[in-house]
């Protein structure tokens, strides 16, 4: 019992708004629609016995008037009115309804009562009599355990008891009371369709009310969600938009700082390497190998930290008409030694007949640079790097798409979803800026950029841009 009740609290603790208010709401319009049904079907049957018994009490009242007179009640010789009393027994066993009737006076006694053994006999434990009695019409389901009916339950049995008060004309004295038993088939069958009708109505409207209360709920919980999700955007592009206020900060202090002494270490190397040309001493050849090598580094920092402030504050984008195949095919070119150093090939399969897209030139050659990278540099040397491109209908119109896809040792799929974030990243010596910038790049020339979920090896990220109109 308490596993299944820890069970029960587990579920409601972890279920969402929706599921818990679907339980609790059904419980409550349940209890509800049953109290209501019980109620109005409560009430509607009152209504009905009670009509039930108004028009007995006039039917039997009148056909008291024409068959007895008020001395027929106090009469002393019951046999010399018994006839009277046989003739309306009769007539009114005319009705299939009625099932038999007895009489009794102002006090109780039966006197008269088509079963003979019951004349002279009282029966002051009845309720419904004494009701009677005093003036009140009153019906009920006969009950087989009264004394006046032990001997009656084949006959009597699902029978109902009608006990009407009969008044003289004159000064409205009580004579005495009927008591008809009813056959209740048609009493019983109004109850059941009076039931069964407001139960289907009880039923119907706990339905709709349920339905446009769920309906309501589920709309806002997912205004709800929605809200926390675009909450969570907006405080995660706050704190990249802080992030990226330091990193611009951070970058311009440094470029700021550091700039001006590499642009002169790299004039000075120049220079010296101007010099080392008109030496032929024996070093001349190392002196340039290093030379070369302090501008290649140099080179190198400045690129890192323009790459830096590119990412921090990137260029507004200034949108020309630009081929893709051709974009790509040049950026294959500028990277042919670096593919040519890691022993890896460059598969390209460009589609014929592409729209043309209207784009920053620069910043998709950005972005393919860095995308070509890290799939050159996941690639072991022999394999081989495909870029595709090919033709869609996304962005409710015609699309361009870039797929590069390397044959590396893939990225974990704990990784998959943190890529892009800023300065994550897994290699050695990575600055996690590569993707965040690329995916910056696309996205303010209106493209998006993702990873491709396909089975197999290695990594495939894909571009979509939208087609020049």
């Amino acid at each position: 019992m308490k596993a299944a009740y820890a069970r029960l609290r587990s579920f409601f603790a972890n279920a969402s708004l929706t599921a818990r208010f679907a339980v609790y709401s059904f419980i409550c319009i349940g209890l509800m629609t049953a109290v209501l049904w019980l109620i109005v079907s409560n009430y509607l049957v009152n209504q009905i016995l009670e009509r039930e018994w108004e028009t007995t009490a006039q039917i039997v009242r009148a056909d008291v008037r024409k068959f007895l007179e008020d001395y027929d009640f106090k009469a002393q010789d019951r046999k010399s009115v018994g006839h009277k009393f046989g003739a309306l027994s009769d007539h009114m066993r005319l009705s299939p309804a009625i099932v038999r009737f007895k009489v009794y006076n102002p006090k109780g006694v039966v006197i008269w009562s088509d079963d003979k053994s019951l004349v002279g006999k009282s029966f002051g434990d009845n309720p419904q009599l004494q009701k009677a009695l005093q003036g009140e019409v009153n019906a009920n389901l006969s009950s087989l355990s009264k004394e006046e009916n032990v001997l009656e339950r084949t006959l009597l049995a699902r029978a109902v008891e009608i006990y009407v008060p009969i008044y003289s004309e004159k000064d409205q004295q009580l004579l005495g009371v009927f008591e008809t038993y009813r056959r209740p088939d048609t009493i019983l069958q109004h109850i059941r369709e009076a039931r069964a009708v407001v139960l289907l109505g009880a039923v119907s409207g706990g339905l709709l009310v349920y339905v446009a209360l769920f309906a309501i709920v589920r709309q806002a919980a997912r205004k709800i969600d929605e809200q926390q999700r675009n909450l969570l955007r907006m405080q995660s592009e706050l704190i990249a938009s802080q992030r990226m206020a330091a990193v611009g900060e951070m970058a311009a202090a440094v470029a700021h700082g550091i700039g001006n002494p590499l642009s002169s270490i790299r004039a000075a190397a120049q220079v010296a390497l101007l010099e080392s040309a008109a030496d032929d001493s024996e070093t001349k050849q190392k002196m340039s190998n290093n030379l070369h090598s302090i501008m290649r580094q140099v080179d190198r920092v400045q690129r890192r930290m323009q790459g830096l402030l590119n990412f921090a504050k990137p260029l507004e984008p200034r949108p020309i008409a630009v081929e893709v195949n051709k974009l790509v095919r040049d950026v294959v070119d500028t990277m042919h030694s670096r593919f040519s150093d890691a022993k890896v090939s460059a598969n390209l399969e460009l589609a014929a007949n592409l729209p043309a897209i209207d784009a920053d030139l620069n910043h998709l050659e950005q972005a393919l640079m860095v995308l070509m990278t890290n799939a050159l540099e996941a690639t072991p040397a022999g394999g081989a790097v495909t870029i595709r491109t090919s033709s869609g209908d996304y962005y409710n119109g015609k699309s361009v798409q870039i797929t590069i896809e390397d044959k590396g040792e893939g990225i974990p799929e704990e990784n998959r979803e943190r890529v892009f974030e800023p300065f994550f990243t897994t290699k050695p010596h990575g600055t996690g800026i590569g993707l965040p910038l690329a995916k910056k790049f696309v996205g303010i020339n209106g493209g998006k950029i993702a990873l491709m979920t396909d089975s197999g090896p290695g990594t495939k990220v894909e571009i979509t841009l939208p087609a020049a109109i």
